[in-house]
This record gives structure tokens, C-alpha cells and sequence, in this order.
């Protein structure tokens, strides 16, 4: 691998990295809202229903459907050796710490520690759980191929949502862990019973901590989590086919085990979780020039991300303190003189960045060229 001729492409590029876009394969069924096939399409051998956007992580799924997910950046070559995965860009020795900062390639050994997806689910997601950073760190037989536990949060996007647009988060005061493991074995709509759901309200949101039961709907979301691929389905079956032990438990050999050791059973029977987990925007300044700036994932929520969106109404200068990852939802103009497009689930033209620390510290200039405002979404991992 040339170094010195990647290096004097990010000097080219100015920080500002475009990536390819990333869909990911699932066991459970999409909405083809992200564009994925013709709509007359044959029933695929399996669903495309995630976009994994800056993505360093590789996606985990059981035997016949691929892994994927690891993004890669356009305009960064190798010698001969296609596109640079953005994860080997941030971990070099030199352009890590130009991209990252310093602090942060030291601090987080070289890696941008988040991952978002969009979620096109065309039935909700199966309810389930994510382990802790601690539990992961202390078991790597569970999980071998991972580092972090997984917090995550939610924002809805204002396109059709689906049949079913509620999230269903921990469970009511007084269920204990038997009757959830009892209530798994009965079937899907006994487990639903026990856990209490709320409508997903386009530009709301919800943060579910690790440890905590839950099951998201079918509105189109826009997810942030830790850059992590653990999971234990509490449910046995999912649009009325079985769920395989393999799909269900991954690292655990049964669901009573899991239930044991990754459900945090105080924080799932705490009283009203999802008026206590809501996440409503709010201004990050009162009066940002050239449009607004709304955190949608707020720093006091998590410390492990936060993210706000941008509504660029003629041309604005976008700041930041820290690397990030920009998606362009709706709306068309530039990016730094970059023509951009959001595709409003669709891949749009040029609408996933990698923007470096310099670039942002500096400042990127957004303006919007068509006939509405350009939406756009900037995503950082956790604080250094």
C-alpha cells in the first residue's frame, strides 16, 4: 500500500471523505424504502432492510445471509486494491490522527467509535436485548468478535411508516424474568403483552440503554449506537417462521442464559420508560445562520454519541468541535462547492461523508440549491 499517495488524496480531498453507502443483509424482512430492488422484483433469498452509514463495523448474521457493512471511501484508492475501508484510513499511524485528532486516534486506538444505520423494517424488529460493555469486555467466548456493548437511540424519519409504527421498550413494574422467558415460550404476542409501546412520531425519538428489552416498529429510523453487533432475540419466531437458536442466542446456549446474564431486570420494571427515554429536538443555537441546528441525539443523553440535524435554508457554516459523519437526508446543493443530493431513504447523489477534524474545526460550508431546504444529519461517536 502507497501511503504517501493515499495521504496526499485525503490532502485533496480536504478532509471531507465520501463514502459508499453500505445495505446489509438481515434475516428479517424490509420495507424497500431505502430503494433496495424494483418494486417487481422476485422475493429475494434474503432482506436488504439496513443501510449501515460510516460504518467500521462488519455486520453479524447467522450461515446464508453475508456479513457486510464496512464502509469504504470513494475518492481514496489503493494500489490496485479498490476502494480504502474507512476503518484502515482512521487507524494509520499519520492520517489517523489528522482525521480523528490526536486526543481521540489515542484515546480510541484509531477508530471513530459509532455506527448508524437506517432501519426499514417491514415488521417490527423482534423484541430483544443488547449487552453491556462490561459483560462483553469480561466474555469474550460470547462474543469473539466484539469489543463494546451496545447503547443505541432512535429518530423517525417523515416518510410512510409502516404497518406497525410502535416501540415497545422494557417491561411493566413487576414482571420478572421467568414470566418473559415462560411468555417467549407461549409465543410472540405473549411477550408483546408484558412490555408497554408507544407511537414513533416523525422527528421524535427514544434512547434504549444496554440491558434493556425492546422492539422497534416500522417507521423508517434513523439509528446511533456503539459500533457493536451484539444482540439476544427474546422472541422464538418472526413472521410466523421459527427463529433458529443460532439467530436467537448467538454465544449463549439458551435463552434462559442470556436472560441471566445481559437483561438488566431493574432498569426494564423502572416506572413510564419510554416518557423517561423520549428524545424531542431541541436548538443547539437559537439562531444558527443560514438555517437551524437541532441536537436529535443530545450529549447529557449518552455519553457513548450524539448527533443533531441541520436544516439548511440558503448557505451555511457548519462547525464542529469534533469528527463526524454527515448524511444528507433531503434536499439538494453543496458541500464545499461538492454537488450533493438526499435521496429521502433511496441512495441520493453523494449524500455520505466522513468529515475530519480539521475540516470541521475549520468549517464546512453547506448550501442549499433546490426549491426546499437540505436536511442533513451530523453523527459523533463519544466524547474524548
Amino acid at each position: 500500500m502507497d501511503w504517501s499517495q493515499i495521504s496526499r488524496q485525503v490532502d485533496a480531498a480536504a478532509g471531507v471523505l465520501r463514502l459508499r453507502p453500505q445495505i446489509v443483509g438481515r434475516f428479517y424482512g424490509d420495507g424497500n424504502r431505502l430503494g433496495q430492488r424494483p418494486a417487481d422484483a422476485p422475493a429475494p433469498a434474503y432482506y436488504s432492510p439496513e443501510r449501515w452509514i460510516g460504518s467500521s463495523t462488519e455486520a453479524t448474521n447467522p450461515p446464508g445471509i453475508p456479513s457486510g457493512g464496512i464502509s469504504t471511501c470513494l475518492d481514496i484508492r489503493g494500489d490496485g486494491e479498490g476502494e480504502l475501508a474507512l476503518r484502515d484510513l482512521l487507524a494509520h499511524a499519520e492520517l489517523g490522527p489528522r482525521l480523528l485528532s490526536e486526543p481521540r486516534y489515542k484515546a480510541h486506538d484509531g477508530a471513530l467509535r459509532v455506527l448508524i444505520k437506517l432501519l426499514d423494517a417491514r415488521l417490527p424488529i423482534p423484541f430483544h436485548v443488547h449487552a453491556t460493555d462490561d459483560f462483553v469486555a469480561a466474555n469474550p467466548d460470547v462474543y469473539p468478535r466484539e469489543w463494546f456493548g451496545k447503547d443505541e437511540a432512535y429518530h423517525y424519519l417523515d416518510v410512510p411508516k409502516g404497518d406497525c409504527p410502535y416501540t415497545h421498550i422494557g417491561v411493566y413494574p413487576g414482571v420478572r424474568a421467568g414470566e418473559v422467558v415462560s411468555a417467549l415460550r407461549r409465543g410472540t404476542d405473549h411477550v408483546i403483552e408484558l412490555t408497554p409501546g408507544a407511537l414513533q412520531r416523525f422527528g421524535e425519538g427514544f434512547i434504549v440503554r444496554a440491558g434493556m428489552l425492546h422492539r422497534p416498529g416500522t417507521a423508517l429510523t434513523l439509528e446511533i449506537q456503539q459500533p457493536s453487533d451484539v444482540y439476544t432475540m427474546f422472541q422464538t419466531d418472526f413472521g410466523g417462521a421459527p427463529l433458529p437458536p443460532e439467530a436467537m442466542h448467538p454465544g449463549f446456549d439458551s435463552i434462559d442464559a442470556a436472560a441471566e446474564a445481559v437483561v438488566d431486570w431493574q432498569a426494564n420494571t423502572a416506572p413510564d420508560p419510554l416518557d423517561n427515554l423520549r428524545l424531542i429536538p431541541r436548538p443547539v443555537t437559537p439562531d444558527a445562520a443560514g438555517g437551524g441546528l437541532d441536537w436529535i441525539y443530545p450529549p447529557e443523553a449518552s455519553d457513548k454519541f450524539s448527533g443533531m440535524r441541520l436544516t439548511v435554508t440558503s448557505t451555511m457554516k457548519f462547525t464542529a468541535d469534533s469528527p463526524c459523519i454527515l448524511y444528507i437526508w433531503r434536499g439538494e446543493g453543496t458541500l464545499d462547492g461538492l454537488p450533493i443530493r438526499g435521496g429521502a431513504g433511496p441512495v441520493g447523489d453523494n449524500d455520505e461523508f466522513f468529515l475530519g477534524h480539521e475540516a470541521v474545526r475549520r468549517g464546512i460550508e453547506i448550501t442549499t440549491t433546490g426549491d426546499e431546504p437540505l436536511v442533513a444529519f451530523a453523527l459523533f461517536a463519544a466524547a474524548v
